[in-house]
């Protein structure tokens, strides 16, 4: 198969990613020899999953990431063929950045029987880098699928206004996993943490 310098890529996991926030996501990635390449990604978020009563901000936001790739298979034979499936290994550097409003139910530590709903706004920032494991699979001269992972170190910035919650006098309410999603947006959940992605990307070889 004739090798080309540049793939163009839809990420179609960030379509759907209920996690963060969806955006459409693209990459392009460029050969610098046969071994080596660089992908460079840019996404914006569209739309928003959740709807809220009240808004203190609407949804908007970004995510972008350049990462350097190391095919090891043609870095120990420069000359061997491309096969259908080609493993990469890479680094990778992301930043990202949205707001939009969010809700908190809480009760009272002084009276666990009144359950309050507070609806506020969120502004977040995230950096860091990744060590991702793929495979870049050509289905034909054009097209390629690219199933990937990845682990490495998130630092995140949290702000939230027009806020009633406050944790030094109230307790997050709520059964199974909505405590947990509902404290991903809060400022007491900044600071550094492990990461980890998982995505497939759709591509055409240009």
């Amino acid at each position: 198969m004739k090798e080309t310098n540049w793939i163009l890529k839809l990420n179609t996991t960030q379509l759907i990613d209920v996690f963060s926030y969806p955006t459409l996501q693209l990459s392009v990635e460029r050969k610098i020899n046969s071994y080596f390449s660089i992908n460079a990604e840019v996404g914006y978020q569209l739309y928003d999953f959740k709807e809220a009563d009240t808004i203190f901000l609407k949804p908007k936001g970004f995510k972008t990431n350049i990462e350097g790739r190391i095919y090891p298979f043609k870095l120990i034979n420069k000359r061997a063929k491309s096969n259908r499936g080609e493993l990469y290994i890479g680094v990778q550097l992301f930043y990202r950045a949205n707001q939009s409003t969010n809700v908190v139910d809480y009760s009272p530590t002084s009276d666990s029987t009144k359950l309050y709903r507070d609806y506020f706004g969120t502004k977040r920032i995230a950096k860091g880098f990744n060590i991702t494991i793929g495979s870049q699979i050509s289905i034909s001269k054009k097209i390629i699928l690219e199933p990937f992972i990845g682990f490495g170190l998130l630092n995140r910035s949290i702000k939230n206004s027009e806020i009633q919650y406050n944790p030094n006098k109230d307790f997050r309410g709520g059964t199974d996993l909505v405590p947990l999603f509902q404290g991903l947006n809060l400022e007491e959940s900044s600071g550094s943490l492990f990461n980890f992605c998982t995505g497939f990307r759709i591509g055409y070889r240009l």
